[in-house]
């Protein structure tokens, strides 16, 4: 497949929120450990198989972008960074990655709110689709001041929703991005225009939009790490049932805002780790609590019943270039090493497949009699 031509075989990735399916559970946090290390780590959930493998892209490769009508006649640009990420349907667009500068660039699901800068076939020449742009940022960027200043060198429009003849739905997202000093900020095109947020929390999930979700964090104001006292009313005493009493409330449903408060209060909570090893593992347990197991979110349409599961979860270790992942069927995490991998990749993009059998270590053999 020529590359010039990817951006456009990667609309195929618009079906991520076609409006047949109800997915749109992507979850992403950030944490900073002790020592100045930066971890994010992301859900990715869909009611079908989205084939996803991972995508390494080296530095000096030619892309091109979207226009409205699916042309491959949008920006041209060459990639000045090399990345690691995931993409989607066999294509070489990437929804979340991080690059050799350790800029970390998540999109996610957005649907209801997105609403891109008008098409101008003046500005065809500097314009991407949205399902560009993420692939974009880690090619061009090396710190969230970069994107700052470079996202208006560029005009991010909607994507065809159409793709030779296939039906796929209008892609809304929006991006979570971080950078290995930890800066945070959140891109949202809303009415046509680009908002640029800052995001002190490090968390982002889905709709509505990034200043709501932190409105509706003053519903949980309640919430603390810190077990409650028992409560005496005239002599009866009641206690509480058992540990955590102090989040008694919070919310553990899947819908964004419960997802949303639910990583802010574990993110906020958590001891802070020590070391990269330690905000690996950390990260892993809190992203953890918004796995979606099959059969837990469901919607009935016209075609059928259709399953919500969380396919695969990406962590980003920014201080040593890890890009780590485990998917629904296997719940081990592996990962790549980006420096090793841009190396030995040249100047061809590079893919992994995620999608192999579970491997879980028999341990029998190691038994020694008890001491």
């Amino acid at each position: 497949m020529s590359v010039l031509r990817h951006f456009a075989i990667a609309a195929l990735t618009l079906t991520l929120s076609g409006p047949a399916l109800p997915a749109d559970a992507c979850t992403s946090i950030r944490l900073k450990t002790t020592d100045g290390g930066v971890v994010y780590a992301r859900t990715m959930e869909y009611g079908q198989n989205l084939g996803s493998n991972i995508l390494i892209v080296p530095k000096g490769v030619d892309m091109v972008g979207t226009l409205p009508s699916g042309a491959v006649k949008g920006l041209r640009f060459k990639t000045k960074y090399g990345s690691v990420g995931m993409n989607a349907f066999g294509s070489t667009i990437l929804s979340d990655g991080m690059n050799e500068k350790g800029l970390v660039v998540g999109a996610l699901l957005f649907p209801g709110y997105a609403g891109y800068e008008p098409y101008s076939p003046a500005r065809s020449g500097s314009t991407l689709a949205q399902f560009d742009l993420p692939g974009w940022l880690l090619a061009q960027c090396a710190s969230v001041a970069d994107v700052r200043r470079e996202i208006a060198k560029v005009r991010v429009s909607q994507g065809p929703t159409t793709f030779q003849g296939v039906p796929i739905g209008e892609l809304a997202l929006h991006y979570t991005i971080h950078d290995a000093t930890g800066a945070s900020i959140v891109l949202e095109y809303v009415g046509g225009k680009l908002n640029i947020h800052d995001n002190p929390l490090g968390v982002l999930t889905n709709s509505p939009d990034f200043t709501w979700m932190l409105t509706y964090l003053s519903n949980t104001v309640n919430l603390s790490a810190v077990n409650v006292p028992a409560l005496d009313l005239a002599g009866y005493v009641v206690r509480q049932t058992g540990q955590g009493s102090g989040m008694l409330g919070l919310p553990g449903d899947f819908t964004p805002p419960s997802r949303f408060v639910r990583m802010v209060a574990l993110t906020q909570s958590a001891l802070p780790a020590t070391g990269p090893d330690a905000g690996v593992a950390l990260a892993m347990t809190i992203i953890g609590n918004v796995d979606i197991p099959k059969g837990a979110v469901r919607e009935k349409t016209a075609t059928g019943l259709e399953l919500d599961v969380t396919q695969w979860v990406a962590l980003a270790d920014v201080a040593r270039g890890r890009y780590y992942y485990r998917t629904a069927a296997d719940k081990n995490w592996r990962y790549v090493d980006l420096q090793q991998a841009l190396a030995a990749a040249g100047s061809a993009i590079q893919t992994v497949a995620i999608g192999v059998p579970p491997a879980y270590p028999n341990t029998t053999a190691t038994a020694k009699p008890y001491k």
